[in-house]
């Protein structure tokens, strides 16, 4: 049980990193060898709205690895994580690591997937193509559904107030980054975009269709 718990205590962390590691490391440098461009649009597109859901990314990100820092290091700080560890629910931790672990394999396929059309942010003049196969085939935003599912697995390792707080507003920011995205992508590929969309579910498979 001890091994277990220590375990669990350093996942998050390792999660948090691999997430970083992947997004902002990883596949920049595969766009910039494969296309010559690192992909990374923050704070360069949109107005003060897309400025603000690019600094919450990047507060994201900082609360993430600070919470799950502390949890590695010094558990009895956060009351509510360390009495849930003595407590070893057994099937929520194991469901936990599961959606973390998960939600990393299926960024990185998703991430694969849009190939020379990969951005982090939106690029108003950019047409690499509308991506339509592979993951995107089942859900319009599989990056951001593994972005949730991540998540999701990180507040069940470590829950406290904050991890709930963060994957609610990561929700939030996300339905509305989707929302700036699609119109992006209707001015940019209209009909064919719209046909795409009614056949495709949002997030998950068959939910959240254009009508």
């Amino acid at each position: 049980m001890g091994r277990m718990a220590a375990a669990l205590r350093y996942l998050p962390l390792v999660g948090v990193v691999l997430l970083a590691a992947i997004a902002f490391v990883w596949r920049p440098w595969l766009q910039y060898r494969r296309h010559g461009s690192w992909g990374i649009l923050l704070f360069q597109s949109g107005g003060p709205a897309q400025k603000a859901r690019d600094g919450m990314l990047l507060v994201l990100f900082a609360l993430l690895l600070g919470q799950a820092i502390v949890a590695a290091g010094w558990p009895q700080a956060l009351p509510l994580a360390e009495a849930d560890l003595r407590s070893a629910p057994v099937i929520r931790h194991a469901l936990g690591a599961v959606l973390l672990l998960g939600g990393l394999l299926l960024l990185v396929a998703a991430q694969l997937d849009l190939g020379a059309s990969w951005r982090i942010g939106i690029e108003e003049g950019a047409r690499p193509g509308l991506v339509t196969t592979g993951l995107y085939a089942f859900s319009r935003n599989p990056i951001f559904l593994a972005l949730l599912v991540t998540l999701a697995g990180y507040a069940l390792l470590l829950p406290t107030l904050l991890s709930a707080a963060m994957l609610a507003g990561a929700y939030v920011a996300i339905r509305q980054q989707i929302g700036e995205e699609e119109r992006y992508l209707l001015r940019a590929y209209g009909e064919q975009y719209r046909e795409y969309a009614r056949h495709v579910g949002r997030l998950l498979p068959g939910v959240g269709k254009l009508g």
